[in-house]
């Protein structure tokens, strides 16, 4: 069942249950009414037959004639009187009506009102020259159930329509309420992996359609994204593999097919173990990247403290290269700082990787393979600022250097990828802190890492 129908149904139904409470109460009420207003004019005709048959002091017999002329054009009460000693004094019609219990209870209560499935009976305690009578009498309140049957078939009539007209009106207004969103169906239908540019238009009102139409651009901005990231990374690492690939099978077929002496064999495998390296390198580059996209759901994270990751990725940085790197890292602390000035919450891995990354660079760019680190803590950031005094980075190359496979002017000054700034940056992110760099051509580079807690 579609939504609209869904919901125009629902609506007729409570509006039905409301409506049926109150054309009932409508009906209670007019009900009771009519009872309690025949009540008091059986009264009045029971008093009045009473009046008639002690006042004008005719024969019995005449009595019931003239009442039952008159039934056939009026709606005559019939009535039996008893006297004081529950005696039947005069009656209509026979069998008399009441018994002794509803005479004892006249007799208790002046007056008593009840009623069958045909008749209403009303008894009264009735007075005449200082003698007590009891009178019982009944009758058929043919307009009041007229009337009131009249009223229950218009009002059953007039709820079937208003039922009907309630769905209809709820139907229209359901497909107008819900139309803006099955114009946003239309839209999402018409997205797919060939055209993620595109987004659905959000409604001029800042209401929940809004909402929904802004979280599901979100959702298409990110897709895009990734989509995006995944055919480069794609295109990029057929390129980047292509490669060093080329060069280790041609060293390999080089030396089955042309060495001769054991020196040519040592040379191209020399050859080939550098490009399987440059190939390892790469993967385990990229691999990095990878974990660094991450989302931020599927990574654990976990208190730790940075100083002690930094450490340890300075030892795991020193124990995989040869070249001899110098890394010092100095510490400001205050002398009231407590044993958890440097924790963190992250995930200790990744930060291991962006701190090795960052260093590596420095050390790699500087002449004296050097770098100086330094941590400085508050109350809600940890700030890491890694120095060093090398070759420096270009003003036009410092917008693009987070780019992945970017590489700048100093591309010829050491071997590279272009992947582990944009490493260090997907990780900095996930952890919703900042990374930022100052750079002097000829003078260094700084980068400042802000871990906000």
């Amino acid at each position: 069942m579609k939504l609209v129908t869904r919901t125009a149904l629902a609506y007729a139904i409570l509006t039905a249950f409301i409506l049926l409470v109150f054309a009932y109460s409508v009906y209670f009420v007019s009900e009771k009414n009519r009872k309690e207003e025949f009540f008091d004019r059986l009264d009045y005709k029971i008093t009045w037959r009473a009046e008639f048959i002690f006042d004008a002091q005719i024969n019995k017999d005449l009595i019931k004639f003239l009442h039952s002329k008159n039934k056939k054009v009026l709606n005559e009460a019939d009535i039996s009187v008893y006297d004081s000693n529950f005696n039947l004094y005069f009656s209509d019609n026979m069998p008399a009506l009441g018994n002794k219990k509803i005479l004892e209870s006249i007799k208790k209560n002046h007056s008593v009102n009840w009623m069958d499935e045909k008749y209403q009976y009303r008894g009264i305690s009735y007075t005449d020259n200082n003698k007590e009578y009891f009178i019982v009498g009944r009758a058929i309140d043919v307009t009041g159930l007229n009337h009131i049957n009249t009223f229950k078939e218009n009002v059953l009539l007039v709820y079937i329509i208003s039922i009907v007209l309630i769905f209809i009106i709820g139907f229209g207004f359901s497909y107008y309420t819900l139309k803006p969103l099955k114009d946003i169906i239309f839209q999402i239908r018409d997205i797919s992996e060939h055209n993620l540019n595109k987004r659905v238009v959000a409604p001029k009102a800042k209401d929940e359609l809004y909402e929904l139409t802004q979280t599901f651009n979100a959702v298409f901005n990110r897709l895009e994204k990734s989509f995006n990231n995944h055919r480069n990374f794609v295109t990029t690492i057929s390129h980047e593999f292509r490669t060093p690939l080329s060069i280790l099978i041609a060293e390999i077929e080089l030396g089955k097919e042309l060495n001769q002496t054991i020196d040519d064999y040592k040379i191209s495998l020399d050859n080939a173990l550098l490009e399987a390296n440059h190939v390892s390198e790469l993967s385990t580059a990229l691999l990095d990247f990878a974990r660094a996209n991450y989302d931020i759901s599927q990574i654990k994270m976990s208190d730790l403290r940075i100083d002690e990751v930094l450490v340890d990725a300075k030892l795991n940085l020193l124990n995989k290269k040869d070249v001899k790197y110098k890394i010092g890292i100095s510490y400001t602390q205050p002398d009231d700082a407590d044993g958890d000035y440097f924790n963190y919450f992250g995930n200790p891995y990744l930060l291991q990787i962006a701190f090795s990354n960052i260093m590596e660079n420095a050390c790699k760019y500087s002449e004296n393979h050097s770098c100086d680190v330094e941590i400085n803590a508050t109350s809600d950031k940890i700030i890491l600022t890694f120095k060093d005094t090398g070759i420096g980075i270009p003003q036009a190359d410092l917008e693009q250097i987070y780019n992945l496979f970017y590489r700048g002017k100093n591309k010829n000054f050491e071997n590279g990828h272009g992947i582990g700034l944009s490493v260090v940056k997907q990780i900095v992110s996930l952890h919703k802190s900042l990374i930022e760099v100052h750079s002097v051509v000829g003078v260094g580079t700084s980068f400042i890492v802000t871990l906000l807690r």
